[in-house]
Formats: C-alpha cells, sequence, structure tokens
C-alpha cells in the first residue's frame, strides 16, 4: 500500500472517530420562548440580538473550523467578544460550542468561553411566584410590608461585612433571628414579605424568597410604603448567573416581555457588595446618581437610577467626569462588557439608551417633579433578582 493511500485511509479513520465520539448537548435557538408572551417596546438600537451565547474570557480566543484544537483557525477573536451559540457539543471529555461567526459556522473550545442565555421562562415564574404570595397573603388577610432600613453612606464608612448562610451582607440591611435554629439571616432593604404575629417591638415575618420562615425581625424597620397589597403590574428581573434583565408588564391579564437588555451586578470589593437575591418593591428613582472614587472624590455619574434595595439601583452606564469630552466613545467601550462580567459596587448597570426608556416607563405618565432629583413611583413597581 502506497504512502498516500495509508496517510488518506488514516484521515477518514481520524474523522470517522471524531464523528462518532462527540455528543450534540444543547441546542440553542437564539428565541424567545412561545411560553413568554411579548409586545417589545423598546426599539433601541442596543436591544440585544444575541439571547444565547458565548463570550471570549482569553486574552484572544481561537475560533475554528472543526471542533478540535488541530482545525484550522477561522477568526481569532478578542477578549469579551460574543457570539451567537447554535449547540454545546462534547468531543471526547472536551466540550466545544458551535457558533455563528458573520456567514461562517465555527467551532471554539468551551474551555475559553463562558456561555450565557436569556431565561425569559425563569423570569416570568419568578413574577408569577411574587404575585402568588402578594394573593396569598391577602387572602389570608396578612399584612403585606417591605423592609425600610437604608442608611445613606456616601462616603463608604465602616460598612458592615459580615454575612449571613447565604452570603449576604448586613450593610444597609436588617437581622432576622429563625427561632428554631437560632439562625442569623440578613434581610435586605426594600424587601417584600407579610407580618405573621408582633410581639412587643419585634414582628414574626415571613419574607419572599427566603425559605426560613417566620423570621423575628425589629418592626421599626417595617414600612407599608408602598402599599404591597396594591399589587403590581410592572416588574424588572435581574438573572446574576447569566448578567442581563428583562422587563415584563400585564397587559390585558397577561405578564408580556416589553424588553430585555444585557446587564452587570455587584462585585464584592473594597467600595461595594454583590448584588443581593430577592423581591423588592421600588421606593425611588433618581434622576442623577454622583458617585464618589476611592479617596472620597466626586469622580462621576451615573444617570436613571432606579432603586431597589438599600443603595442598590439599577442605572445607566456611568462616567467619569473627565470621560464626558469624549462620551460616545467611552459610552460605547463600556456597555461592550455588559453580559459578560459582574463588575459593579452593587448596583445593576445597564445601557444608557435603554436606562432612560425604563426610567420613562417607570413613571410613565408622571411629571416630573424639577424641584428634586428624586421621584416616587405612582404605581408599584416590583424588582426581582435571582
Amino acid at each position: 500500500m502506497s504512502i498516500k493511500k495509508k496517510l488518506v485511509i488514516g484521515l477518514l479513520f481520524a474523522m470517522t472517530t471524531l464523528s462518532f465520539s462527540s455528543t450534540v448537548k444543547a441546542v440553542y435557538d437564539n428565541k424567545v420562548s412561545p411560553n413568554v408572551k411579548t409586545n417589545i417596546k423598546y426599539k433601541g438600537s442596543d436591544l440585544p440580538k444575541l439571547l444565547d451565547y458565548v463570550f471570549i474570557k482569553t486574552v484572544t480566543g481561537n475560533i475554528r473550523k472543526k471542533p478540535s484544537t488541530g482545525s484550522g483557525i477561522i477568526l481569532k477573536a478578542p477578549f469579551n467578544s460574543k457570539f451567537r451559540a447554535l449547540e454545546k457539543i462534547q468531543v471526547r471529555k472536551s466540550i466545544w460550542y458551535k457558533v455563528q461567526v458573520g456567514n461562517e459556522i465555527g467551532y471554539v473550545s468551551g474551555g475559553i468561553v463562558h456561555f450565557k442565555q436569556f431565561r425569559f421562562e425563569k423570569m416570568l415564574g419568578s413574577i408569577k411566584d411574587l404575585e402568588t404570595f402578594i394573593n396569598v397573603s391577602k387572602k389570608k388577610g396578612l399584612k403585606l410590608v417591605s423592609t425600610h432600613s437604608y442608611k445613606p453612606n456616601p462616603y463608604n464608612e465602616e460598612m458592615n461585612r459580615k454575612k449571613d448562610k447565604y452570603g449576604v451582607s448586613l450593610d444597609q440591611n436588617i437581622i432576622g433571628i429563625y427561632e428554631p435554629e437560632n439562625l442569623v439571616l440578613h434581610v435586605p432593604d426594600r424587601s417584600i414579605m407579610t407580618v405573621l404575629k408582633e410581639e412587643g417591638k419585634y414582628a414574626m415575618v415571613d419574607v419572599q424568597g427566603i425559605k426560613e420562615s417566620p423570621l423575628k425581625i425589629e418592626k421599626s424597620y417595617i414600612t407599608s410604603n408602598p402599599n404591597i397589597a396594591k399589587g403590581f403590574k410592572k416588574a424588572i428581573v435581574a438573572d446574576i448567573e447569566n448578567q442581563n434583565l428583562g422587563m415584563f408588564e400585564k397587559i390585558n391579564g397577561e405578564w408580556t416581555l416589553i424588553s430585555y437588555i444585557y446587564g452587570k451586578t455587584g462585585l464584592e470589593s473594597t467600595l461595594g457588595f454583590e448584588t443581593p437575591r430577592g423581591s423588592y418593591v421600588v421606593p425611588n428613582v433618581k434622576y442623577e446618581m454622583e458617585y464618589r472614587d476611592v479617596y472620597g472624590r466626586n469622580s462621576g455619574m451615573a444617570r436613571y437610577a432606579i432603586r431597589f434595595s438599600g443603595g442598590g439601583y439599577l442605572h445607566g452606564t456611568p462616567l467619569e467626569y473627565v470621560e464626558n469630552k469624549n462620551k460616545d466613545f467611552f459610552l460605547d467601550e463600556k456597555e461592550r462588557g455588559l453580559g459578560t462580567y459582574k463588575g459593579t459596587r452593587k448596583c445593576i448597570r445597564n445601557t444608557e439608551e435603554h436606562a432612560k426608556f425604563l426610567f420613562d416607563w417607570v413613571l410613565e405618565g408622571q411629571k416630573r417633579n424639577i424641584n428634586s432629583n428624586y421621584q416616587r413611583p405612582k404605581e408599584n413597581v416590583m424588582f426581582i433578582i435571582f
């Protein structure tokens, strides 16, 4: 047998082996589930086109012709580049993603990317869970309230970093005692709950989203403003794992997706905390939000801020004052990193254009109070983070 013929047979054998040992683990369609009703009101150019995607987590990442490190390279993609995911494939012990690269199909090793997706059905489910919690509490005649424990700390002084079993810091939150286990939990500011019983200066409460119940908290931290019992028709849902958000509105009695966007949530640091999971009621919004650097100096501004818990706001991309001279350039650079890694002080970022849309949606029909930077929504808007 000639050497050439042996090489051809060997190549065919290798291709057959690769095909035989590869398994499609998942297929992605890049579409909103048909189980989620949609009426997309946001028409901005930054509305995400990729709903199932991977992004490069290394300095550069090779997109290859086949799912093999020996295959030819289609593209060397820089850090944070996003590509539509078509399939997740296992080749022997390695994971690869089949991706769309312009008009071509390529493959990228799972070791150099992170996979992200919009979980709209889970978002919708979390809204219905909260709605059920409120409706059942009302039927039982229980008082619906939220916590109010936020204390402004503009210079980040003496932040309380003590954590509970779920990793929630005590800073700007309150202590809840689960008496059967003498367990201390930290209940975030603006958490939604029902009052089960009052005992002197304490109340026994059931906090939506915390499985331990009842919790014993101080009554002084309870507020009925906003009135949770009125229910809600607008909800913002943030998915920390996937770094994205979905906005839902109840239209003609049915929860409807009206917008979605890439986001960025909190990362534990010297200046901040992870974004707390839970269900919250929006107490107010802020047209402009100034922030400070590590030395306490005013250094920049974020706009269109919607508060959800403590000093945590959903807001537009922040800019340093010195960056305003080239605003479009810096917005583009910073917003490219949305939908990838965590990186805020507790707040949740979205694009400035989308933040303006959300801000107007929350205050729909309300005139601006020109005498204040703050404004309260006239109707309940719920904020759910999982």
